[in-house]
């Protein structure tokens, strides 16, 4: 699987209550992969993806985020504006809400440390676009 591969995995897992786009924007850089919205709130999220983790527990993880793409999410975040950065690996997530270069400083093994299960990331998107009215 790819980052689109990865992406397109997360919109049908999510609540069909979420308002979900796939933003595809050559002219502004830095603008995250997508915007969902629902009853409770919105959010933008910039998905990062690798197919497979490294072997040694030492060795770096390179998601890529680029300087343009943390300069637009931090400048949203200062907004109020809710951002996060998802970076997968395999079956493993995390997501960032503050603090995106980190997702550029990975190993394995800190990456292991912090990761949630693919389901655990769906659960935390529904919660946050649905609200209240989320089972």
């Amino acid at each position: 699987m790819n980052e689109s591969g990865f992406i397109n995995k997360v919109h049908k897992a999510l609540s069909p209550a979420i308002y979900k786009w796939k933003i595809n924007d050559p002219y502004h850089g830095g603008v995250p992969d997508a915007y969902y919205s629902g009853p409770g709130d919105f959010a933008f999220v910039e998905y990062k993806y690798k197919p497979k983790l490294p072997a040694k527990d030492t060795s770096k993880i390179a998601f890529g985020l680029t300087a343009q793409q943390e300069l637009w999410l931090n400048k949203q975040q200062s907004f109020g504006i809710p951002v996060f950065v998802v970076a997968g690996c395999e079956d493993k997530v995390v997501h960032l809400r503050t603090d995106f270069s980190k997702v550029n400083h990975y190993i394995k093994s800190s990456f292991l440390e912090e990761a949630i299960t693919f389901k655990e990331l769906i659960e935390l998107l529904n919660d946050h676009c649905l609200g209240a009215i989320h089972d």
